[in-house]
């Protein structure tokens, strides 16, 4: 048995147990064990790497747990790329935190929840069968529940966690109503030949003979059910709600969890499972396309309009998850072809891991500029920050050139594919409005995200200081700021491994796929630069100076759905909650109080004859007679009444 997996996972969690326990009496270790433990997670990452290159072959160890579900580890190369990610970036972001969360009383618990989180982050990502998947997914949502309210003495805090909570539940619930189908569509067939249904392995070595056995449709059903456990945790249209509000929790946590690992969670699953998709009814992978390609234009869209930092943030991750979805969603059989095939799926991760590396840049730039403003959150009370925090203000720029898909930042080599495979799915729908669709939705996308990206960054670094904290910035200490300069180089570097990650990824699956990248037409390649020029322009203009400060403020309808965030919040919280389920509710308590009313009345009545019954036995054998005779005597007279009717 190969031990090193284990311990991918295993050492976060020990990692939890010092950081609480030694933590309680000397706070200043707290953040140190999680840290060094984190360390050691990447360290086992990187040598099981190296094993799996080796070998060639997956790590897979598990054994029974109950009945026919196994519990154990699988780790091949889609698994080992996520795992070097999630401990890489949770590293960086423990080691800043350790100079953010340096006054706060409570930090060993801080640094405990973390590294549960991470601990089950990681086992999510290793776990060899979807019931375990399951498991560690709800302790990350715990987790993340605890994170964000964890200034709970907050009211918004603590409104933001239960919010995080309820939401994600409802996508969780769909993920395990789909495991139920599975499990009990493969449960007893010949097909498993000894394997867990719902193993990992099996799943994505025989998803084709799995879609012979069960259906394409219904495994379609499945799929989809899965994919709406990925847009609760991952945050997609309509369950993105919450994201926004959690920024109410530490700006660590934000990086943690709002950046790198949680929310990709979702798109790790689809990408883990992606056989089933491809062999399931065409509809399954289309939903993934639709979904992931509509929220990344739907939520820049609120970007433009926000004025917080973290919360313009937040709607820029929701966006770039989109992207990540929509990429995997085109490899599916369009018009009887296979134009990406499984690359789908390597252009989405490849996405993925360029976005956590300048999404948690971007968010830790933003700590250190709230540590500093007091927590003093909207930029239009920033401006000028440039002069007075340069090194930080040099790495948020950094962070927003890459957002925005500037050449040659990683994220241009990512986010470009992405939109230029959405033209091949086009061309290979036959030209379709329902293949063009994607192809729109995230082209657009990179004008907005150019647009709120440069929106934010201008009104922050540029300009005369609008507020008297902003006049008095300042950087903090250079050697707080490591973790975001090793967060930066591959930010801007990691475009030269593309082709290499995308061989790489690729290797894992036993799907057709085309290597290489889509070629399309060089005027439709050329779109997102026309986009991102004009984006510049247009933001410099407007926000480069204190232009924009003497601007009226806008009014018209358009402005103010998008302001009100297409009042979403308000149909979730004033009409479903407050009055579609309250009313639901008080209709089935009045219900049950009518019924148990009922029941009541009826065991009283009980009660009561059961008394005067009581009153006959009193143990004199001349009543008992008495009684009898009596009885008797009625019964002949009964009868003598029925006969003579």
């Amino acid at each position: 048995m190969y031990w090193y997996a284990w311990f991918i996972f295993i050492s976060p969690l020990i990692g939890f147990v010092l950081s609480y326990t030694v933590g309680r009496y000397h706070r200043w270790t707290a953040g140190v064990l999680a840290s060094i433990t984190i360390f050691l997670s990447l360290v086992f990452s990187i040598i099981t790497f190296f094993h799996v290159r080796a070998t060639g072959q997956p790590v897979y160890n598990s054994v029974e747990w109950f009945y026919n579900i196994h519990a154990g580890v699988y780790v091949d190369q889609l698994t080992l790329v996520m795992a070097i990610m999630v401990s890489f970036v949770s590293l960086m972001i423990h080691l800043f935190a350790l100079y953010y969360m340096g006054d706060d009383p409570n930090k060993h618990v801080y640094f405990a929840e973390t590294s549960l989180f991470t601990a089950g982050m990681l086992g999510l990502v290793v776990a060899s069968n979807l019931v375990l998947f399951f498991l560690f997914w709800e302790l990350v949502g715990l987790c993340s529940y605890l994170l964000i309210g964890f200034w709970f003495f907050k009211p918004n805090a603590a409104s933001a966690a239960k919010k995080a909570f309820i939401v994600t539940r409802v996508g969780d619930l769909l993920f395990i109503v789909g495991m139920a189908v599975l499990y009990t569509s493969l449960n007893g067939t010949s097909i498993l030949n000894g394997a867990s249904p719902l193993s990992i392995q099996f799943i994505i070595t025989k998803a084709q003979l799995i879609a012979l056995t069960i259906g394409k449709v219904k495994l379609g059903i499945v799929a989809v059910l899965l994919l709406g456990g990925a847009a609760g945790k991952s945050s997609q249209f309509p369950l993105h709600v919450w994201i926004p509000d959690a920024m109410e929790g530490p700006t660590t946590v934000s990086a943690l969890i709002h950046a790198a690992t949680m929310v990709t969670a979702g798109v790790y699953l689809v990408a883990r499972v992606f056989p089933l998709f491809y062999y399931a009814a065409p509809f399954a992978l289309y939903s993934v396309a639709i979904l992931g390609s509509f929220t990344a234009a739907f939520a820049g869209t609120i970007g433009l309009v926000v004025n917080d930092i973290k919360r313009i943030l937040a709607y820029s991750t929701i966006s770039q998850i989109g992207y990540m979805l929509a990429a995997i969603g085109f490899g599916g059989i369009v018009s009887g072809s296979t134009p990406i095939g499984y690359a789908g799926v390597a252009y989405g991760m490849y996405h993925l891991i360029v976005h956590a590396m300048f999404k948690a840049l971007l968010f830790m730039c933003a700590g250190a500029i709230l540590l500093t403003l007091m927590d003093l959150r909207d930029t239009r009370e920033m401006g000028g920050l440039w002069r007075k925090m340069p090194v930080t203000i040099t790495l948020m720029f950094i962070g927003a050139i890459t957002l925005a898909a500037v050449p040659p930042t990683a994220a241009y080599y990512s986010k470009d594919t992405i939109i230029d495979a959405a033209w091949v799915y086009f061309i290979a729908s036959g030209k379709t409005v329902a293949g063009f669709l994607p192809w729109f939705f995230l082209s657009t996308g990179a004008l907005l995200t150019t647009l709120y990206t440069f929106r934010m960054f201008f009104r922050v670094a540029l300009g005369k200081p609008r507020s008297y904290l902003a006049e008095h910035a300042r950087d903090p200490p250079v050697l707080v700021l490591v973790p975001l300069f090793f967060l930066a180089i591959p930010s801007l570097i990691l475009g030269i491994v593309q082709r290499p990650f995308y061989s790489y990824v690729e290797q894992s699956s036993v799907l057709p796929h085309l290597v290489g990248l889509p070629v399309v037409p060089l005027a439709v390649s050329l779109v997102p630069e026309i986009y991102l020029v004009i984006g510049v322009v247009v933001t410099y203009f407007i926000y480069g100076t204190d232009r924009w400060t003497r601007m009226k403020p806008f009014r018209n309808p358009a402005y103010v759905i998008v302001r009100n965030k297409y009042f979403l919040d308000y149909l979730f919280t004033r009409v479903i909650a407050e009055r579609a389920v309250t009313g639901l509710s008080g209709a089935f308590y009045s219900f049950e109080n009518r019924y148990n009313s009922g029941v009541d009345t009826t065991g009283k009545a009980t009660l009561s004859l059961s008394a005067l019954v009581r009153r006959l036995q009193s143990g004199v054998v001349e009543n008992y007679f008495v009684v009898m005779v009596i009885g008797i005597a009625v019964v002949f007279v009964i009868m003598e009444i029925l006969r003579v009717i």
